[in-house]
């Protein structure tokens, strides 16, 4: 008997899928064949997606998930949020005219001043209309406004 029922699965599945394809048919021809057809290959990816099982992952130890667990987690940089927007305004000071002159320019001159370095860093503003949304300063004059700003 079970060598007999899957012969009888498998002719009753062809047989119901061919009927299904045959009702496509008649129904709106080739269009309809083609969906019943879609819809049969997915049922059957479905199916043999529900027959076939995986294999269940092993399980991670906890001294593997770092290299070295004597070794301290590296440093984020939420861990300081005065970095992080001195970058965010480093970044928009390159793309925004109002953001330099509002934001990063304001900045710069303060951190000039608290190293008491003043009067031999020399930041620009940018000429133009004040209300313009142009860029803002270019790579070259920050590098060199940072250059000066960490030097001697």
């Amino acid at each position: 008997m079970s060598r007999r029922r899957p012969a009888v699965i498998a002719a009753a599945t062809v047989t119901g899928t061919a009927a299904l394809l045959f009702a496509g048919y008649a129904a709106a021809g080739a269009a309809g064949l083609i969906d019943v057809a879609s819809l049969a290959t997915l049922g059957v990816l479905i199916a043999a997606r529900a027959a076939v099982r995986g294999r269940e992952p092993r399980p991670v130890r906890q001294e593997k998930q770092r290299r070295d667990p004597e070794r301290r987690p590296a440093i984020r940089a939420a861990a300081f949020p005065a970095y992080a927007s001195i970058a965010s305004d480093l970044e928009w000071g390159r793309m925004s005219r109002r953001h330099y002159e509002h934001s990063l320019r304001p900045r710069l001159t303060r951190l000039a001043t608290a190293l008491g370095r003043e009067d031999t860093v020399a930041i620009p503003s940018l000429t133009g209309p004040a209300d313009a949304d142009g860029p803002g300063v270019d790579v070259a004059t920050l590098d060199r406004i940072i250059s000066q700003l960490e030097g001697p």
